[in-house]
C-alpha cells in the first residue's frame, strides 16, 4: 500500500516536472560549428592579397584617357590599392564591431600600413600636379579621417567614396591632353615615405631588449628610442603586420610611378636605385611559415621576425635615402622631365595599349621588306651580269687600238733605214737621229 502510493507520487512528479537536460546537447553542436566557422572564416580573411598587375589596373580604369597622359598609371594605382581595402576577402575589417573581425589583429594592422601609404601619395598628389581639381582634395580628406570607425560614416563608406573621386579625377586627368605631373613633386613623396619607414622601423626595433643585436643587423638605433623600450608582447605582431603593408602598398605605388616617371628616372641616372629599392621590399613580402609572429634571442631556436622586418626596412630606407640625396643635386630641368614648350612624351601605358597595332603592321613590313629584298637581289644579279661583258669589250677595243699603232711603228721604221741598204744597228728610240746623221755623212762622201 505504501509502495503502490510512493510510485504513483513519482509518477506525478515526472509529469509535472519536465526534463530539459537534452536541450544542451544541440546547443553544444551548435556552438561548436560557430567557432569552426568563424575560425575557418578568421584564417582566411588573415590572408593578405596577392600584388596586382599595376599595367592591367591602369587598363581596366583608363577607358578615356588620352595618348600622352603621364601620371594615369599612378592615379589608378592608388585607386585599385583602395579598392583592394574593400574586396580583400572579408573587406576592411578594421571598423567591424562583430566578430570574427572584431576579434582579429593582424589583418586590420595590414590594413593600417596599406593606408598609411595610400594618405602619403594622396596627400602628394597636389605636389605633383598643380591643376589637381577638388576631387583630389575630396580624397585626402576621406582618407585622413579615423580608419577605425563604424558609427555614422564608416571608413569603409569613406573608402569606396575615396575610390569613386580617384576615378573622377583619373578622367578629368584624361581629359586634358596632356598631363601637368611635374617630376620635381616625387622628392616631397619620398621624403614623406622616408619617415614613416623610419617610424615603423624604430618600432619594431623597440621590440628587441637587446640594442647591440640591433648594431650588429645595421639597424641604427637613435635616441628616440631608449634603450629600456619594450613593446609589450600582445603588440608585437600588430607592428609586424603593419610594416608588411606599408612595404605591398609601396611596392605597388613605386612601379607605377617609375612607369609614369621613366624618363625621368634614366635621365637622372636613378634606375639602379629605383629597382634595389623594389628589390628590398619585395623581400618583406616572403611566405610566412609561421601561425604566429616569433620574438626570439641571440641564436636560439626561434627566429625574431620583427628583427628581421627592421634589418629589411632599414635597408630599404639607406636606398631611398640614396635616391633622394641623388634627385636633390638634379638641375630644375631634369626634375621637370622636359625642356620648356615640349610636349609630355608618351608614357609606358600608352606603349601598352599599341602594342597589338605594332605587332599587326610589324607583320605588313616584314612582307614589304621581303618583296624589296628580292627586287634588290634580282638587280645586283643583273649588274653583276653586266659587268664581265662590259669588260670584254673594253679588251677588245683596247686589241684593236694596238694594232695601228704597231703598223705605225713598222712604217716610221722602214722610212729610217738608209737606201745603200747597210745594216743600220739596233739602237733605242732616242738615238734615231744619230742614224740618220750618219747616213747623210756615207752619201758626202760617195
Amino acid at each position: 500500500m505504501i509502495s503502490r502510493r510512493l510510485r504513483d507520487e513519482r509518477r506525478r512528479e515526472q509529469l509535472e516536472t519536465p526534463q530539459y537536460g537534452w536541450i544542451w546537447k544541440p546547443l553544444a553542436v551548435l556552438a561548436i560549428l560557430v567557432i569552426v566557422v568563424m575560425a575557418g572564416l578568421a584564417v582566411w580573411w588573415s590572408l593578405a592579397p596577392s600584388r596586382f598587375d599595376v599595367n592591367a589596373a591602369t587598363l581596366e580604369r583608363r577607358e578615356a584617357a588620352s595618348a600622352d597622359a603621364k601620371g594615369a598609371m599612378t592615379v589608378a594605382t592608388l585607386a585599385e590599392v583602395v579598392d583592394t581595402l574593400l574586396d580583400k576577402p572579408g573587406g576592411y575589417l578594421r571598423d567591424d564591431i562583430l566578430p570574427p573581425g572584431l576579434l582579429m589583429d593582424n589583418m586590420p594592422s595590414w590594413e593600417a600600413g596599406v593606408l598609411s601609404q595610400a594618405r602619403l601619395l594622396s596627400a602628394a598628389l597636389p605636389r605633383l600636379d598643380a591643376q589637381a581639381g577638388e576631387s583630389v582634395a575630396q580624397v585626402n580628406e576621406l582618407l585622413q579621417g579615423d580608419d577605425s570607425q563604424w558609427f555614422g560614416t564608416s571608413t569603409g563608406k569613406r573608402l569606396a567614396d575615396a575610390s569613386t573621386q580617384l576615378d573622377t579625377y583619373l578622367t578629368q586627368f584624361s581629359a586634358q591632353g596632356g598631363s601637368s605631373f611635374d617630376s620635381a613633386g616625387l622628392k616631397p613623396w619620398l621624403e614623406s615615405v622616408r619617415d614613416e619607414l623610419q617610424r615603423i622601423t624604430l618600432r619594431l626595433s623597440a621590440s628587441v631588449e637587446d640594442i647591440d643585436s640591433l648594431k650588429e643587423m645595421g639597424i641604427s638605433v637613435a635616441g628616440d628610442v631608449p634603450q629600456d623600450a619594450d613593446v609589450p608582447w600582445y603588440h608585437v605582431d600588430n607592428d609586424f603586420h603593419q610594416a608588411r603593408g606599408q612595404a605591398w602598398a609601396l611596392t605597388l605605388l613605386l612601379e607605377a610611378v617609375y612607369r609614369d616617371e621613366q624618363g625621368v628616372i634614366a635621365a637622372a641616372g636613378l634606375d639602379n636605385n629605383w629597382q634595389r629599392l623594389l628589390a628590398e621590399l619585395e623581400r618583406t613580402q616572403r611566405q610566412l611559415w609561421s601561425p604566429v609572429v616569433l620574438r626570439g634571442s641571440g641564436f636560439g631556436i626561434f627566429a625574431n621576425y620583427p628583427l628581421t622586418m627592421a634589418h629589411q626596412l632599414s635597408r630599404a630606407g639607406i636606398t631611398l635615402e640614396m635616391l633622394i640625396d641623388d634627385m636633390s643635386e638634379l638641375p630644375e630641368e631634369t626634375h621637370q622631365g622636359k625642356p620648356a614648350g615640349q610636349k609630355t612624351t608618351r608614357s609606358f601605358i600608352d606603349e601598352v595599349v599599341t602594342e597589338q597595332k605594332q605587332d599587326q603592321g610589324s607583320k605588313q613590313d616584314k612582307a614589304t621588306n621581303a618583296g624589296q629584298d628580292q627586287d634588290t637581289d634580282s638587280e645586283q644579279d643583273k649588274a653583276a651580269g653586266a659587268e664581265p661583258e662590259q669588260d670584254a669589250d673594253s679588251g677588245q677595243d683596247k686589241a684593236v687600238g694596238a694594232e695601228p699603232e704597231q703598223d705605225a711603228d713598222s712604217e716610221k721604221g722602214r722610212a729610217d733605214k738608209p737606201e745603200t741598204g747597210e745594216a743600220v744597228p739596233q739602237t733605242e728610240p732616242q738615238p734615231q737621229s744619230g742614224t740618220s746623221e750618219q747616213g747623210e755623212d756615207s752619201s758626202m762622201e760617195e
